[in-house]
Formats: structure tokens, C-alpha cells, sequence
């Protein structure tokens, strides 16, 4: 008998093409569905919180819709798991400096910084490699290392706590987190949906994180 597929509710924070990040999931095999913002609660084996833009906009769009509550209610419950994407990665920590010093999602203990001082042109665009530090994914997700995957930021997140880097990424002179965990929080700085085979082959291992 085959498993059931997983379901996967998408956040559209209206500043990114949300369904590229559909399609993506629908090619990785989940059951896939945009969330109706209407929801009181969220029901899902994943929420993807994918984005790109300007910080403050992410949050202030979370808050007006009261998502940021919805988001504390669903990760109480058991095999709750959120994943982050690009800005919607960023919005998972303590607070950004882009622009303005805004308070985030709080989910990830750590800073948003901007790319200062840094050998290479910023924004940071292009295709970049990943480096996975976390070894009790070691070996699910070292078939990700050395292959490349979509970035587009000129921000990046810093964690407090080594233990939350899943990934690291050399951009320049910097080596900074692409990829964090934190329990059931994850985030990519990349884009897995414009990251050809290999960004859909990494949806596909998020099952592998919830086990």
C-alpha cells in the first residue's frame, strides 16, 4: 500500500511568483494548495512561507492578516512543520535591518544583515553551491553538495546558534547560512523551485526532515 502524500499549504504574501513554488511542490509529489487567508486554522503536514522583497512588507502583510498568530497556533500542534523560502526564510528569525530594524517571526533566534564589505557584486544572483553543516542530515542530503541552486538576496540570516546552520554558502569573501533548521522550522535562502532537478529532488527530501 502506498503512503499517502503529503499536504503541503503555500502562504502568498503576493510579493513572488507563488506558483512556480506550486508547481514545484505538485512535481515533488505533495498535495498542494494555496491557503485561503480566510482560515482560522492551518492544516497541514507543511506551510511554505516563500517571498521576495522588502522585509517590513513580508511582516506587515503576515500581521494584517493575522498569519503570524495562525503560524504560533500550527506549530503547536504535533508534526507541525514550516519551511521558509528566500524572504520567507528571513522572516523566520528575530529581526532584519533592511531599511528599517523590524521585528520578525521570532521562530529562529538570529539576525537578517545585509551583505557589507563583501568581494562581489551585491545582489547576490545567480547560481551558488551549498555546504551541508548539520550531520544528522548529513548523509539524506550530501547528494545536494556541489550542485547548484537559484539565489537572489542581498540580505542574508545570521542564527545565534551554530547548531540552527543546516547549510552554509560561499558568496565572495563571506560564507554565510543558506539553509537552517530549528526543530520544525527550516528555511533556504535559495529558491528550490527555480533550481531545476536538483530544487525538486530537495522539496522531495523535506519528508526526510519530519521523520
Amino acid at each position: 500500500m502506498s503512503k499517502a502524500r503529503l499536504s503541503v499549504g503555500i502562504i502568498d504574501l503576493t510579493v513572488s511568483n507563488i506558483f512556480s513554488v506550486y508547481k514545484g511542490c505538485l512535481k515533488a509529489g505533495f498535495k498542494t494548495e494555496i491557503i485561503d487567508l480566510k482560515k482560522n486554522k492551518l492544516n497541514y503536514d507543511i506551510i511554505i512561507l516563500p517571498g521576495v522583497g522588502a522585509f517590513n512588507s513580508g511582516m506587515k502583510f503576515l500581521k494584517k492578516n493575522h498569519l503570524d498568530d495562525k503560524l504560533n497556533d500550527y506549530l503547536e500542534r504535533p508534526n507541525a512543520f514550516v519551511y521558509g523560502i528566500c524572504l520567507g526564510m528571513q522572516l523566520l528569525f528575530n529581526k532584519s535591518y533592511e531599511f528599517t530594524e523590524t521585528k520578525g517571526l521570532g521562530f529562529i533566534n538570529g539576525d537578517v544583515l545585509k551583505f557589507k564589505n563583501i568581494k562581489a557584486k551585491v545582489t547576490h544572483l545567480g547560481w551558488n553551491k551549498i555546504n551541508i553543516e548539520n550531520n544528522n542530515y548529513k548523509k539524506d542530503f550530501k547528494k545536494f553538495e556541489n550542485k547548484y541552486f537559484y539565489f537572489v538576496h542581498s540580505y542574508y540570516t545570521k542564527p545565534k546558534s551554530k547548531k540552527e546552520i543546516f547549510a552554509n554558502s560561499q558568496y565572495g569573501n563571506i560564507n554565510f547560512c543558506s539553509v537552517a533548521k530549528k526543530r520544525n522550522i527550516f528555511g533556504t535562502q535559495f529558491h528550490p523551485e527555480k533550481s531545476g532537478f536538483f530544487g525538486i529532488e530537495f522539496l522531495k527530501n523535506l519528508k526526510k526532515l519530519k521523520n
